[in-house]
């Protein structure tokens, strides 16, 4: 397939063929008005040289990210299944050392909040395969893991819902998703618990025949500096609906988790 602008990328099926030529050409000329590939400042591909990764437009309105893997790049990089469903990408490092304020890492750890999609493409030969929109699952200190994107699972963000997120809410939502990277500890509260959702009572092995549960943290991060202890009773155990809900809930209305509880309490009565 041949992509004559950046829209095209919401168009692209699995496994189509893009060259790498085509993609290269797409990505410089789209910061260069008259190109052919020109289609306006909102549809500029922007990029840090050399590191396999680019975004359309700049955080807050970034409207996607493209990911281009080689085979051996990074240590953690690859498929976590082999299902294809599931995607390690590790965090850009200069000097080996990582900074989650670098713009490359930045639009991997905004993505769960502003839900755009991340086009995944790997290396074949002298073209690029196109794999699918993913979005980020789970944040680890080295790396992200990336699910398929599924848009018709998420609500279409009104105007105002938006404004929301661009102002106030968002560095309170990112510093909450970085908070929660912290394997170590939410391996602990894991291994400390029954498995039972804290807010609808579900027991997911119960419900679907396989265990899980997800770590939430509670503490309100606004009264967090930038380093801070935590601990297991900092945390609470949901199950992924509700916590979805919450964090929708947490940058939509800028509540704290316990209002957030008692709110979807009622609604799971």
């Amino acid at each position: 397939m041949e992509l004559k602008f950046t829209e095209n990328l919401f168009s692209l099926n699995q496994d189509d063929v893009v060259t790498k030529k085509n993609l290269y050409d797409l990505i410089q000329f789209s910061k260069v008005k008259g190109s052919e590939y020109w289609a306006g400042d909102s549809n500029i591909i922007n990029n840090t040289p050399q590191q396999g990764i680019n975004w359309i437009g700049d955080l807050p309105d970034t409207k996607g990210v493209l990911i281009k893997t080689r085979p051996g790049s990074y240590v953690e990089d690859g498929w976590s299944d082999d299902s294809h469903n599931s995607y390690h990408y590790s965090f850009k490092a200069r000097n080996n050392v990582i900074s989650y304020t670098e713009k490359a890492n930045q639009v991997l750890i905004s993505q769960p909040q502003h839900l755009y999609p991340i086009f995944l493409f790997t290396e074949s030969g002298s073209d690029w395969i196109f794999r699918g929109a993913f979005s980020v699952s789970t944040i680890e200190d080295t790396y992200v893991v990336l699910s398929r994107y599924l848009p018709n699972l998420i609500a279409e963000p009104t105007d105002e819902y938006n404004k929301n997120q661009h102002s106030e809410g968002s560095k309170k939502y990112v510093t909450h998703l970085m908070a929660e990277r912290n394997s170590a500890i939410v391996k602990e509260v894991k291994q400390s618990r029954e498995w039972v959702c804290d807010i609808c009572n579900t027991i997911f092995k119960d419900t679907y025949g396989v265990k899980y549960i997800e770590a939430h943290h509670k503490i309100p991060i606004s009264t967090y500096s930038s380093q801070h202890e935590v601990k297991v009773d900092d945390f609470t155990l949901l199950c992924p609906n509700c916590h979805k809900a919450v964090h929708i809930y947490m940058r939509k209305d800028g509540i704290e988790y316990d209002e957030i509880h008692n709110i979807l309490k009622v609604k799971n009565a």
